[in-house]
């Protein structure tokens, strides 16, 4: 019965008994955040929050049936499981090390749940299928009380996403053309390489990556070297060129051997186009191409127009390639339909409301809203669930408050927080 989705299911959801939680060595453990889970190569879950001891750590957490499956999955031979902070495991069968021979820390779960626990996963699975809790009675609530659910969704996620972006003001001390660079980077990387994005975009501060803007090779060199993916071997010439250009530029700002390594980065189950050696080039010539990224943001009305700013072709070896060395068959050198689109809803739009609420000025916010109407609404399996049961989207802004409403109410089973879930509890206290 024990597999690694049940497994999963109680590290993302916490359901093991936390009281003297213990490593398999016997070190003091407690999961300040377990992380967010992974569906694409690498470790099962990211940017997770662990406290051993006294000390706190952040990477990323491993699960498995038995602690042996990590020798029968050769991570011993994978760099990128080299930040793992917590093996998870059911069966604590082999002691585990990192390549350097320390011990990477164990959790074994199956001394800390309860048979309750079991059981209600089982049920779990069984209503799973519904998609949604209230699937079969969707349709019969008031369309008015569902986007009243909808509309408050948006806000929520979008809260969260300003939210976001404060703190990355916070960091860079209230500079908001560092912050926007940041979050720019962010969305560059999309959902699989959001997290290296913004590291090198930390590691580059933008002040500093538009000093060489007008150098032929200095951003690229810059961005591509501080990512680890100039430390392979070299396989063509415009990679020699860029990593000599690296070379120089590192011993002059004293940088560290390696900020990033190539292994933090994801390409497997991913098209060409959208390997993170194309979203770095296309970044680079974006900020290369735009000097003050912020006021072009604030004073531009038109999306039509912003988009302008992502249509800047890469140069000749970038139009042609998708890897150094490697070739590609199709058009990568702009910014396609659907990733500008993603762009705009999860960092300009949310910049725009950010701002206005800062400088106290409606007119951002309002910008930002004319325009989340003006993007198409998302192709998900989130939306496309609730299209099955049948309510429409006009626009992102009505997917973006699906996708609220989906992860953060029916995954939850919060239909007591949720309009729908009140109105259809209601109608079931009537008629018993």
């Amino acid at each position: 019965m024990v597999n690694e989705l049940f497994i999963s299911y109680l590290w993302k959801n916490q359901l093991f008994n936390h009281q003297n939680l213990l490593t398999s060595t016997g070190d003091k453990i407690s999961v300040i955040h377990p992380g967010i889970e992974n569906s694409n190569a690498g470790a099962d879950f990211q940017q997770a929050k662990i406290r051993i001891n006294e000390l706190d750590w952040v990477g990323t957490v491993e699960l498995h049936i038995n602690a042996s499956d990590w020798i029968q999955h050769a991570h011993q031979k994978d760099l990128s499981y080299e930040n793992v902070i917590l093996h998870v495991v059911w069966n604590d069968d082999l002691k585990i090390k990192y390549q350097n021979g320390t011990p990477i820390p164990s959790l074994c779960l199956s001394t800390q749940i309860n048979p309750e626990t079991i059981e209600a996963f089982e049920i779990k699975k069984s209503v799973d299928g519904a998609n949604l809790p209230c699937g079969p009675m969707f349709e019969s609530v008031d369309d008015a009380l569902k986007e009243k659910m909808l509309a408050q969704c948006l806000r929520e996620r979008q809260a969260k996403k300003v939210n976001q972006i404060e703190q990355f003001l916070i960091s860079t001390q209230g500079d908001w053309e560092e912050t926007f660079y940041q979050s720019m980077a962010r969305s560059f990387g999309f959902s699989v390489n959001a997290e290296p994005m913004f590291r090198l975009a930390q590691s580059m501060p933008l002040k500093l990556i538009l000093r060489y803007r007008d150098r032929v090779y200095g951003i690229e060199a810059s961005l591509f070297g501080l990512a680890g993916m100039l430390e392979e071997d070299i396989r063509d010439e415009y990679q020699w060129e860029l990593r000599r250009e690296f070379i120089h530029l590192k011993k002059k700002h004293d940088w560290p051997n390696t900020y990033l390594n190539h292994s933090d980065w994801k390409f497997l189950r991913m098209r060409p186009p959208n390997f993170p050696t194309v979203r770095i080039a296309q970044f680079a010539e974006l900020i290369r191409s735009n000097c003050s990224l912020i006021s072009l943001l604030l004073e531009m009305q038109d999306l039509k127009t912003i988009k302008t700013l992502f249509e800047t072709p890469l140069n000749d070896y970038w139009q042609k390639h998708y890897h150094f060395g490697k070739k590609g068959n199709g058009n990568h050198s702009v910014i396609g339909r659907s990733a500008f689109e993603s762009i705009c809803i999860n960092t300009m739009i949310p910049m725009l409301i950010c701002y206005s609420a800062y400088k106290n000025d409606s007119k951002y916010e309002e910008k930002a809203l004319r325009w989340m109407r003006e993007l198409r609404a998302e192709n998900n399996f989130v939306t496309r669930i609730f299209n099955e049961h049948g309510l429409k989207m006009n626009h992102s802004g009505d997917s973006q408050g699906c996708i609220q409403w989906y992860h953060q109410y029916c995954l939850l089973k919060k239909c007591a927080s949720c309009e729908v879930g009140k109105q259809l509890m209601k109608k079931e206290t009537l008629l018993n």
